[in-house]
């Protein structure tokens, strides 16, 4: 992937003047691969250090857990981080989503393992900005401030402290099974928004932004809202040393196992339905094309079985005569070798004018009059009738050809021959 960039406006002299003329730089592939490597970590950075301190302020100010506040502060983060920096990067800020892309080749897996590593390096810029910022008092620390953003289950649970009450807890199949469902829709709804090449379509970022929107609304009374392993991991890093009720790293394997198997599921099903769509397409345009030679054959048949009507019809019959009906049935190589025959003069006879001395024959086809057939008694008879004869003319040859008499060796050596009875010259 290439990209070209207009560096500043270089000077340059044409007909004696100076004209600015820009100059672009070619950036290569590699650098490419970089500039979106960073647009996944700013963006990462940005929705997850929003989430951190939206978690943990509006919570603990608002005196009472509530969901509202985590699902408008997520879709709406989402929604503009996306937006801001989809086009650069196609938008993915999540490595569940980076997984699900690289199976279904929309992303190759070098780059792949890039933007997960950017990814989880901005998440933990994030944490680290938000527990540096929290306020901490004696009465307030930080694992008060903490609680309402780091994800956990069973009593890492937000709603821990209010359930234990009644000793009930979300468990880590409750935990598995909503993190599992939250993840698949936000990994459906970025998958299927990313063009073949890994662009972000138009609406990548809305729709981006509904899917973490309900995917909170299931999952943050019971796990805080996972759905992005790079987001429960920087914040996960930094809550260990606050004397958490739970460690917040012995359950970070959940928040990991949950997303990627979700981005498999929705690559799966992606690629299943892609075969299937793939395979119906084929069959159609098959039964399309056997229906074509269907017809086709059809109107051969129709032809064929007109033009034998045709030529089975007792006026055609009556019309043609017997020569034409035989050829009709004669087979297809004896027809194209009488039309050769038809196509080809017949050979002309061209007669001997001397017996040493013979004319070449007017044509390539022509044969050669053997003299020696021709008897001396006939020969006389013509020279007395004192007439041309004609060779008679084969069949297939001109008519109106006038062909010269032949002259037979004995005929000219009679009139060569002087008489015996002259006296000789004294």
């Amino acid at each position: 992937m290439t990209m070209e960039a207009s560096a500043e406006p270089v000077l340059e002299k044409a007909d004696g003047q100076v004209a600015a003329k820009p100059v672009r730089r070619r950036i290569r592939a590699r650098d490419v691969r970089w500039i979106r490597a960073a647009a996944e970590l700013a963006g990462t950075f940005l929705i997850c250090a929003v989430i951190y301190l939206s978690y943990s302020f509006g919570q603990l100010v608002m005196g009472q857990p509530s969901v509202v506040l985590p699902v408008l502060g997520t879709a709406l983060t989402y929604l503009v981080v996306t937006a801001m920096l989809g086009g650069v990067s196609g938008g993915h800020f999540n490595p569940a989503v980076t997984v699900a892309a690289m199976f279904t080749s929309q992303i190759s897996m070098v780059d792949g393992l890039i933007y997960i590593v950017a990814q989880v390096i901005g998440a933990i810029g994030a944490g680290a900005l938000a527990v540096a910022l929290v306020p901490v008092s004696k009465s307030v620390p930080d694992r008060t401030w903490l609680m309402f953003s780091v994800n956990g289950f069973s009593g890492g649970s937000p709603a821990a402290a209010t359930l234990g009450q009644q000793h009930i807890a979300f468990g880590a199949p409750m935990a598995i099974v909503v993190e599992l469902i939250g993840c698949m829709i936000v990994v459906a709804a970025a998958i299927t928004t990313l063009r073949s090449d890994g662009r972000a379509r138009r609406n990548h970022a809305l729709y981006t932004g509904l899917a973490y929107g309900v995917g909170v609304l299931v999952t943050y009374p019971i796990t805080c809202s996972g759905l992005n392993p790079a987001r429960s991991t920087g914040i996960a890093i930094f809550a260990q040393s606050k004397h958490m009720a739970v460690s917040p790293i012995s359950q970070l394997w959940l928040f990991w196992i949950c997303p990627l198997l979700a981005a498999s599921l929705v690559a799966l099903v992606i690629i299943v339905t892609s075969i299937i769509t793939d395979n119906m397409a084929m069959r159609a345009m098959g039964a399309a094309t056997d229906a074509q030679l269907v017809v086709q054959m059809d109107a051969d048949a129709q032809a064929q079985a007109q033009a034998q009507a045709d030529a089975f019809a007792p006026g055609a019959q009556a019309q043609a005569g017997p020569d034409a009906q035989a050829e009709a049935f004669a087979p297809a190589g004896a027809q194209a070798q009488d039309q050769s025959a038809q196509a080809s003069p017949a050979p002309v006879q061209t007669p001997v004018a001397d017996t040493t001395d013979t004319v070449a024959p007017a044509d390539t086809n022509a044969q050669t009059v053997d003299v020696s057939s021709l008897s001396d008694s006939d020969a006389g008879q013509n020279t007395d009738a004192g007439e041309d004869t004609v060779a008679p003319a084969e069949a297939g040859t001109i008519p109106d050809l006038q062909i010269e008499p032949l002259h037979t060796a004995s005929e000219d050596e009679e009139g060569d021959e002087e008489p015996k009875d002259k006296p000789t010259e004294g």
